[in-house]
């Protein structure tokens, strides 16, 4: 299961760039992948790589031994780290279930777990369930009495399908629904205001969608019996708060 824990601890820039990294920087090195650049992102030290045609995160973690070796692990937290589902490929044009994404974030510490969203949020103790949906970070966030328990990385709207950021509640709750309008399915659908929902879906790596918000389909199918409807929500859109450093972790 892809999980985020409600109480982070954060690693200052300082401490990261001090940490030694050398192991896994020679596994990749060794492995042919280079390094784009490196920093942080909501705390987590990491370096982006390109990624081959033909790889995914599972096949990636296969070719790095201290990955491997940790597999089920690994590929699951790079895959939230990436809002990218584990098994898509990196194809050379468009198809389905492929990697629209041109890089892969790489955690440096895979046991530390990024902060996305505040642990504790006095301004949402008055509700007993909340959704906080943060298409530029790019995940979900439900909260119950102010405190933070589940993170679900999404795939928002594309460029030109504009996923609104406005303030809802449920309107309505779907185990299968169809789209009339794009003849596709949507199970596990959460309707928040017409014709945009919260659904299973497609995770690719960017923003693709026509204006709702997908999750990954067993992230979908788990929120829709965590919340009820007329449970309150919000879209926003913030920065993911990236820390490039010129000097890369990986040397």
């Amino acid at each position: 299961m892809i999980a985020c824990c409600s109480l982070v601890v954060w690693m200052a820039p300082s401490r990261a760039q001090e940490a030694d990294y050398s192991d896994l920087c020679q596994e990749l090195k060794q492995s042919g992948f280079k390094t784009e650049y490196s920093g942080l992102v909501y705390g987590v030290p990491f370096v982006e790589i390109k990624i081959p045609e033909g790889f995914s995160i599972t096949r990636f973690c296969r070719h790095i031994p201290s990955f491997s070796r940790d597999f089920d692990r690994c590929r699951n937290r790079i895959a939230f780290f990436n809002a990218l589902h584990p098994s898509y490929i990196k194809t050379r044009t468009r198809e389905p279930f492929s990697i629209e994404s041109q890089t892969l974030k790489v955690p440096l510490n895979l046991y530390q777990m990024p902060e996305i969203f505040p642990a504790y949020d006095k301004t949402l103790v008055q509700y007993n369930k909340y959704l906080l949906v943060d298409i530029g970070k790019g995940f979900l966030g439900f909260y119950q009495k102010g405190e933070l328990k589940r993170v679900f990385p999404i795939s928002a709207g594309a460029p030109g399908k504009k996923t609104p950021l406005i303030n809802f509640e449920i309107k309505d709750k779907f185990q299968n629904h169809w789209s009339t309008i794009y003849e596709s399915w949507m199970p596990w659908a959460l309707l928040i205001e017409r014709p945009y929902y919260i659904h299973g879906g497609a995770l690719p790596g960017v923003d693709d969608s026509a204006g709702c918000v997908r999750l990954f389909t067993h992230h979908a199918q788990e929120l829709f019996h965590m919340v009820d409807i007329a449970t309150p929500g919000r879209i926003v859109c913030s920065p993911k708060t990236d820390h490039i450093y010129p000097a890369p972790f990986c040397r």
